[in-house]
């Protein structure tokens, strides 16, 4: 297998291209798919029978994450075992099967069909997740390619993600069904498609005795990856950055409309500049790090978006009685340098997890990265639920601004932290 890439050459090659094409379009699938069902829960009345809106779409987010809980140290371990490009295809297969269920849900306006299809989507992405990483070492010995095709992962998404929630709430919210359904069907059969293009790979290690306890096989497969130190801190440091990422995005169409004056086409700008942000910081960062792991770009990356975040909350602290359409807020000088904050904010976020992705990958053996990559989904989403709830809880004693506000001096606590462990590390 040649080991060596041109940086400018990477995109067109047969190793990464049907690779990034897969998890492109698994992810924006992904969110077609979840937010069709959210719209059509908030705006259509497709509820659980007796259950409030607001408590369908808790429950569908909920189901949406709880496979990352069940099924990540099963997913890792049979990553490990098997050839990955054979489980991309098979996973591929699977997805044919789950969009022709969120098909019939769709059609028929079933709550339970289509939060079934949901936990399958959910399923199916703890079992693709920890592959579409573990397998870039496979591809690239060579650091420097290795490090620019994680930027590009990154990039492709965040993307992606915000490119699956504007079309599946888009047309769903216009009721076009069929729009929706076509969608979904091109990414998978699109995906399925790429799945033969992808340059074989062999198995990285033997498959290791699986416990179907899965609360004991969870806390096992996490004890045995966190057993390295360099490893355990990286962990926590992505799914730190993970919490944040739920506590802006969650918080950010409130904060557009009461201390921005925004209305909601403003908010949609703001959440893509983002979204696209963080993936330019991503590949900026892989770019300028030219094949080594420099571990103080996470302490700028989250400095940076604690500064900005400052400066964002600082110029925004009173709430506005107004709502601006996009031109009206676009033309006043405010609304500009809001818009250039959210963009180095997500810049700055960029810089900060494809470091601590990369090093993450360089780090853990290669016999079982697949399993560090799925503890790491699961840490990742036990964060989120976490911070959504610690934040739900805080907004009954304090308002928005000071919950942000918290957040970013909670952010300085731990790239104190951060910095305290590699501090150590480097001591030894």
């Amino acid at each position: 297998m040649q080991q060596g890439v041109n940086n400018n050459s990477l995109l067109n090659t047969r190793r990464f291209l049907p690779l990034f094409s897969i998890q492109f379009l698994n992810a924006v699938n992904d969110h077609i798919l979840k937010n069709a069902i959210l719209v059509m829960i908030t705006y259509q009345g497709m509820v659980l029978s007796g259950m409030s809106r607001e408590m369908s779409v808790n429950l569908a987010t909920l189901l949406f994450i709880l496979p990352f809980f069940l099924c990540s140290s099963y997913a890792g371990k049979i990553a490990d075992a098997y050839s990955k490009v054979f489980l991309i295809k098979i996973i591929k297969f699977c997805e044919i099967g789950i969009v022709v269920l969120a098909a019939i849900g769709f059609i028929c306006h079933d709550f339970y069909i289509s939060i079934i299809a949901l936990i399958g989507m959910g399923i199916h992405s703890s079992f693709f997740g920890p592959i579409k990483y573990s397998i870039l070492p496979q591809y690239f010995n060579d650091r420097k390619p290795l490090l620019l095709a994680n930027g590009y992962i990154e990039l492709g998404t965040f993307v992606a993600v915000l490119l699956g929630q504007m079309l599946g709430s888009w047309y769903m919210a216009n009721n076009q069904l069929e729009i929706v359904i076509l969608m979904m069907a091109f990414s998978t059969f699109m995906g399925l498609i790429l799945s033969f293009r992808l340059e074989k790979t062999l198995p990285a290690g033997e498959l290791e005795k699986i416990n179907w306890n899965v609360f004991k096989e969870t806390l096992k497969a996490y004890r045995k990856i966190t057993t390295d130190r360099n490893i355990r801190n990286n962990l926590h440091a992505i799914s730190w950055f993970w919490a944040m990422g739920v506590i802006y995005t969650t918080q950010l169409p409130v904060f557009t409309q009461e201390y921005m004056g925004g209305c909601a086409h403003v908010f949609s700008v703001l959440l893509g500049l983002f979204s696209v942000s963080i993936g330019l910081g991503s590949v900026v960062c892989a770019k300028i790090s030219n094949g080594h792991i420099r571990k103080h770009y996470v302490i700028y990356g989250a400095l940076g978006k604690s500064l900005f975040s400052i400066v964002l909350l600082a110029l925004n602290y009173s709430v506005k009685t107004h709502c601006l359409s996009l031109g009206a807020f676009s033309h006043q000088l405010i609304g500009l340098i809001n818009f250039i904050l959210i963009f180095f904010i997500g810049f700055s976020a960029g810089f900060y997890s494809v470091t601590c992705y990369n090093e993450l990958q360089v780090s853990s053996p290669l016999k079982i990265l697949s399993q560090v990559i799925a503890v790491n989904n699961l840490i990742n989403a036990a964060y989120m639920v976490l911070a959504s709830i610690i934040c739900s809880i805080l907004l009954i004693f304090i308002n928005l601004w000071w919950l942000l506000m918290l957040a970013v001096i909670c952010n300085c606590v731990f790239v104190f932290i951060y910095w305290r462990w590699n501090f150590r590390l480097i001591a030894r």
